[in-house]
């Protein structure tokens, strides 16, 4: 979260453009397509930046929010390597996958994420709204299988 993301298109792309809109990895698929004006398949999740990149949408806006996964990241802690992140441009939260306690963090009023608030009873609304976007998410993004041939 919060790494820079650099394009440069000379000609293309507007020129000094910043954006602190919230984009993921998974845009940059789309945006390379659309550049080389190949069809976006539905499978790819991401969403394309050229609307930002040319000029043609609002670049303080890609995304409500951002997602992503942790796997062995913890070095062996036992379930505790694999998680998700969510971040709606104010809190973040984390979830340790088989873990009680993981984390939430309002950036606006702590950006350094020294107070985590997953138990603060005034942030549960907000952890179980984060909690339940996260999840789609996950299941959006999950491949649905062999398809059906009978009812069951």
């Amino acid at each position: 979260m919060h790494v820079p993301l650099i394009i440069s298109w000379p000609g293309h792309f507007q020129k000094g453009l910043r954006s602190d809109a919230l984009v993921e990895l998974t845009d940059i698929v789309p945006t390379l397509l659309a550049v080389i004006r190949l069809p976006i398949p539905e499978y790819v999740r991401g969403k394309s930046l050229m609307p930002i990149l040319t000029g043609q949408s609002d670049p303080g806006h890609h995304r409500d929010f951002v997602r992503s996964e942790y796997h062995a990241a913890l070095g062996g802690l036992p379930n505790a390597s694999h998680a998700n992140m969510i971040f709606d441009g104010r809190y973040k939260l984390v979830l340790y996958h088989g873990n009680a306690v993981s984390e939430l963090y309002d950036l606006q009023e702590d950006p350094h994420e020294f107070h985590n608030l997953w138990r603060d009873p005034d942030k549960q609304s907000v952890k179980y709204e984060l909690m339940k976007l996260c999840f789609d998410e996950v299941m959006l993004g999950v491949e649905e299988g062999q398809p059906l041939v009978g009812r069951f």
